[in-house]
């Protein structure tokens, strides 16, 4: 499917969603925290499938605010055929030619629909994967945000967007630390993700507020993990 229409389809999709959510677009513009001007014009712009690129993130909260299920509406997505069909196409193609043509119609036929069956599986795999990373990181942007206001300036050209994507980083760096953890402690592994993190420009932030979010996170990601609840970060 070309990207132009993909990006029809979502946004026929996510219409869908915010009109079962009984949501005008002006309220949809308020729930993702935009101007009502500016915010209509984007939601629209958004449905009609005019914008050339629109973010996971973006997509994140749109269905967010409409409480729909993140995981179910990137899987149907990836059912109805929406993602990869070039790569798809392009796996058959491959597959004959490397066959050498010497295949006979009905086994090439046959080869073509198991390299189409399987690259749709792992493209599900993969947003599922996505859709559950999204999840879990706005349920701890939700505990973050709560944490970390109290010790923020009372500024209005205070900006949190920098403090999500330290949960992001922290998020991915804790991934990664944990990626493969059986049998041994992955405590000093995280807290070394998170101190790197830090060096490379959080601590620009405030750096109270740092220190809690990073508290929050650990302990939250931690808990995720068996035998790991409880733990305490630095």
């Amino acid at each position: 499917m070309k990207s132009d229409e993909f990006v029809r389809q979502l946004g026929a999709r996510l219409r869908a969603e915010r009109k079962q959510a009984g949501l005008s677009q002006d309220a949809m513009a308020r729930a993702m925290g935009q101007t009502a001007s500016s915010g209509h014009a984007y939601i629209s712009r958004m449905e009609s499938g005019e914008l050339g690129d629109v973010g996971f993130l973006m997509v994140t909260r749109y269905l967010q605010a409409c409480k729909a299920p993140i995981g179910k509406f990137m899987l149907e997505l990836a059912q109805s055929g929406a993602f990869g069909e070039a790569e798809v196409n392009l796996s058959a193609d491959y597959a004959d030619f490397a066959d050498g043509g010497q295949s006979s119609p009905s086994s090439s036929l046959k080869l073509m629909q198991e390299k189409r069956a399987k690259a749709k599986l792992l493209y599900e795999k993969r947003w599922e994967r996505e859709a559950q990373d999204a999840d879990i990181i706005a349920r701890l942007w939700n505990e973050v945000q709560v944490a970390i206001r109290p010790l923020l300036p009372n500024d209005p050209t205070i900006f949190l967007t920098p403090y999500l994507e330290g949960v992001r980083m922290f998020y991915r760096a804790w991934k990664q630390a944990v990626r493969g953890v059986v049998n041994r402690d992955p405590v000093l592994d995280v807290q070394m993700a998170f101190d790197r993190i830090e060096q490379a420009g959080v601590q620009r932030l405030v750096p109270a507020a740092v220190r809690k979010m990073r508290e929050v996170v650990f302990e939250r990601l931690m808990s995720m993990l068996p035998g790991a609840a409880g733990r305490d970060s630095r």
